[in-house]
């Protein structure tokens, strides 16, 4: 009897994977079939409110429809009609489009890493790995080539947003005929959204002031979840839910961007599924991971930390990696590891001090890592708990350039002590050393550990010359189309590219127009092509592909390339004079496309030995380069961060303010650094005094705030006090007397020892015209306060700029009324070669920190 249940059970189990086989299949039938139309498709009755349509595309948006109905004079004798609702092509899928950041192509366990990536692996088994796809070496300028499917200069951005300047190529301004995936999947009837991380917003844009049409949701996207800007801090992020800055961190010791992001863009697709099942969408999900500050939870760390996955040094990892590199197919059996650099140590030639510090650091961003990609697995597993699985094209792109260097050297407890040139010493980086990774923290790891997570290429993050700063590993998936599970594709893709391909998932032409703007073709092509099996070793079908940053440049032509020799090291902050532009860099030349025969790896140089090659490909790079708005080259670095350029504060040297405001960005508030500046507060105190901040820009990792203290155990409170916060390396305070009730007028006068970046100087803190504190500090801040933090008055968001002495919990509001805020700031007068050699001078100066 039980032998009998036993194979009625079994039989049954063969109906049923046999009944969901044959679902599945025809499922697959009814979408080809589908796919294979692309006439105007209509459902329902024209003129009904039911009805909907398909779109040819070529204008968007489209024009309204002519009135199909009858008018008479009276309603009883016309005939109504409604215009139909515009819809996607029957069968045309979802789209989820992700992107890390700041991830080293052989970082992931997908591409040979140590670090394991399951969501990414999971894409891989069931659909493709793509192992010669390349970025643009540098963050927002690899964002806009993705979304608008165009070369990155000639979508504004040869560089990123903070060192814009102007010309077409440099702009940071995406041009209207560059239409971008999400408005023409939008307009097509799709729902669209991005989570994650803007880098495409013009800074002097980034205020509440507007104008919008950058924002991402005037680049197609309805709705957005994330943060603007390069980075931010998954603790205490500055996040925006559309256009309006959000605080959902506050009060909720624990939460993480990270989750919380995943948890958003779950929530975004169950409704929008559960109100509107038939609407396909493109979600595009870029989280921060793992761009610095590594921020994993303390879970992740030790689980990571447990593994001892960076314990033998980065030499060994180097090594590791490339075997399972070979191991996986990612690299050919021909494939060379490229020689580590001169200029990183060796693993074996550090001190137990360091080794400790920098296995700390690299199992941090380990952990990152690998909880970026499990809360990214959490919403593909969303997509098939939907049942949306087999109609989603998945497309996840490890990495939008190399691993980063911006650690410098030593890596750094703050990422901010790099942009401002300043080096910590190992031995003072274990004051966090418990702490790394932890709210306390925004760290970034030493530079040797970029260069062995781009193995087994050269170089990483702002170098475009050589794959070490543009190679990214790709999966993508799409069931019932993508039929060969497992495979690896080898054909030479780009950013550019992915546009195209999901414009050829969906059936939807480029539009000729869009709002009455003629388009530019997209640059990139389709990758569709190689989705079948048969086409698993054709011909690539991008032939031609420039690179360029900061000067560095090559230029990739039918399986060969032709590179510039970097002329700066990315991890150290250079003030040298830069070599000209064009005749001051040497070539390299590579043999790359031949699997068998070729150099994958840019390994052997052959420019000595085929000089008319190396100059066929130089003339086909300029030619290139007029023709994609890459002149003119520009390999210049600080001069160009601090190139004047539109904003909101420009020739202001008075700022009056009243009441309460927060949620500035730095690109709209008035711009203390490198000159005399005073500030004077008017408030009114109530009955029993006052506490909290009057004004602040910056937090924990660097700015300057005036508040009245909050007292400990009722005593103190309502002092007033001036902190400034010297990269939370060093605090400088001036304190004055509690404020009774009424009126009183604080000033805070400061005067810097001399003209220069981030020389120190003399404050003075006055109260109601008397002067009661004055004080000196040695350094200044030079370049830029955190860039993830605000300028608030009346409030302080975010992170607070005390630590211990004169500690508060934000928001620390504060409890009078002020009338009235004004900021008189003294002129700048610094040439860009002063700039250049103060900022070097600065950078050496590590003794006297």
């Amino acid at each position: 009897m039980s032998q009998m249940s036993n194979n009625k059970a079994g039989l049954t189990q063969m109906k049923l994977s046999s009944h969901i086989l044959f679902n599945t299949i025809f499922a697959c039938i009814l979408l080809a079939v589908a796919g294979s139309v692309r006439a105007q498709q209509v459902t329902g009755e024209l003129g009904s409110p039911s009805a909907t349509t398909t779109i040819d595309g070529k204008q968007l948006p489209p024009p309204d429809p002519k009135f199909g109905g009858v008018i008479k004079e009276k309603a009883s004798e016309s005939k109504a009609w409604w215009p139909p609702r515009v819809v996607p092509p029957k069968g045309a899928p979802n789209v989820l489009l992700i992107m890390t950041d700041d991830v080293g192509f052989g970082a992931p366990g997908t591409f040979g890493g140590v670090v394991p990536t399951p969501a990414m692996d999971r894409i891989a088994k069931i659909g493709l790995r793509y192992t010669n796809f390349y970025s643009t070496a540098l963050c927002s300028p690899s964002r806009a080539a993705l979304i608008t499917g165009r070369n990155h200069h000639v979508a504004g951005f040869g560089v990123v947003g903070e060192a814009a300047t102007g010309f077409p190529g440099y702009d940071s301004v995406i041009r209207k005929e560059n239409g971008t995936i999400g408005t023409i999947l939008r307009d097509n009837g799709y729902a669209t959204s991005w989570f994650g991380k803007d880098h495409n917003t013009p800074f002097y844009q980034a205020t509440q002031a507007g104008p919008f049409d950058q924002w991402p949701n005037g680049m197609g996207f309805e709705y957005f979840y994330g943060f603007v800007g390069g980075d931010t801090s998954q603790w205490q992020p500055m996040l925006y839910r559309n256009t309006t800055q959000i605080y959902p961190c506050e009060g909720k010791p624990g939460w993480n961007l990270t989750t919380a992001m995943a948890d958003e863009a779950i929530q975004y697709m169950k409704e929008l599924k559960e109100v509107a099942p038939g609407k396909p969408f493109l979600v595009y999900y870029v989280p921060g991971g793992t761009h610095a500050p590594h921020h994993p939870t303390p879970e992740w760390i030790k689980k990571i930390s447990d593994m001892h996955l960076f314990d033998g040094g980065w030499n060994k990892l180097r090594d590791t990696i490339f075997a399972n590199q070979k191991r996986l197919g990612i690299m050919p059996a021909n494939a060379q590891l490229t020689p580590w650099p001169k200029d990183l140590p060796e693993w074996d030639s550090l001190s137990f001090d360091e080794k400790k510090l920098f296995i700390k650091q690299a199992d941090v961003y380990g952990a990152y890592l690998a909880y970026t990609d499990y809360e990214i697995g959490r919403v593909i597993q969303a997509v098939q708990d939907m049942g949306e699985l087999d109609n989603t094209l998945i497309i996840y792109i490890s990495g939008d350039n190399g691993a980063s260097s911006e650690g410098m050297i030593n890596g750094t407890p703050n990422e901010f002590t790099t942009f401002n040139g300043v080096p910590v010493p190992v031995k003072d980086q274990f004051l966090w050393y418990e702490f790394w990774g932890s709210e306390r923290t925004f760290p970034h790891f030493a530079a040797p550990w970029s260069w062995a997570l781009d193995a087994p290429f050269k170089w990483m993050k702002q170098v475009a010359s050589h794959y070490g700063g543009t190679a990214q590993g790709v999966a993508m998936s799409w069931p019932c189309h993508i039929k060969d599970a497992g495979g690896i594709r080898r054909q030479f893709h780009h950013l550019i590219d992915i546009a195209p391909t999901i414009l050829e998932a969906t059936r939807i032409p480029l539009p000729d127009t869009l709002n009455g703007i003629k388009q530019r073709p997209m640059d990139g092509v389709s990758m569709a092509y190689t989705w079948d099996r048969a086409n698993a070793n054709a011909p690539s079908r991008h032939t031609t592909q420039y690179f360029e940053m900061l000067g560095n440049r090559a230029i990739y032509h039918d399986g060969w390339i032709a590179a510039t020799t970097p002329a700066n090291l990315p991890w150290e902050l250079s003030t040298a004079t830069p070599p000209d532009v064009i005749t001051g860099y040497k070539w390299e030349l590579y043999n790359v496309g031949d699997l068998q025969t070729g150099d994958p790896t840019e390994n052997n140089d052959l420019a000595a030995k085929m000089p008319d090659k190396l100059k066929e490909m130089q003339d086909i790079f300029y030619a290139e380069a007029k023709k994609f708005d890459v002149l003119p080259l520009d390999n210049s670095t600080l001069a160009r961060w601090n190139t004047p350029r539109p904003n909101l504060t420009a020739g202001r040297r008075v700022f009056t303010y009243s009441g309460v405001l927060t949620g500035v960005p730095d690109s709209g508030a008035p711009n203390i650094l490198n000159k005399s500046y005073t500030i004077t507060a008017e408030v009114t105190i109530p009955e029993g005094g006052a506490e909290g901040m009057i004004v602040t820009e910056g937090g924990r990792f660097g700015g300057y705030g005036l508040f009245l203290s909050k007292g400990e155990f009722g005593f103190g409170r309502g002092k007033v006090v001036f902190l400034y916060n010297f990269l939370d390396l060093k605090r400088t305070t001036w304190e004055g007397p509690e404020l009774g009730a009424g009126k009183h007028t604080i000033v805070f006068d400061y005067k810097p020892d001399g003209p220069g970046l981030g020389k120190g100087g003399t404050g003075v803190l006055s109260v109601d015209g008397k002067e009661v504190a004055k004080n000196s500090m040695e350094h200044s801040t030079p370049i830029t306060f955190p860039e993830d933090e605000t300028f608030d008055i009346g409030s302080d968001t975010r992170t607070g700029v005390a630590m211990l002495e004169y500690r508060y919990d934000v928001p620390f509001k504060f409890t009078g009324t002020i009338n009235k805020l004004t900021f008189k700031l003294g002129e700048e007068k610094l040439t860009a070669e002063e700039r250049e050699k103060l900022h070097k001078a600065l950078a050496q100066a590590r003794d006297e920190l």
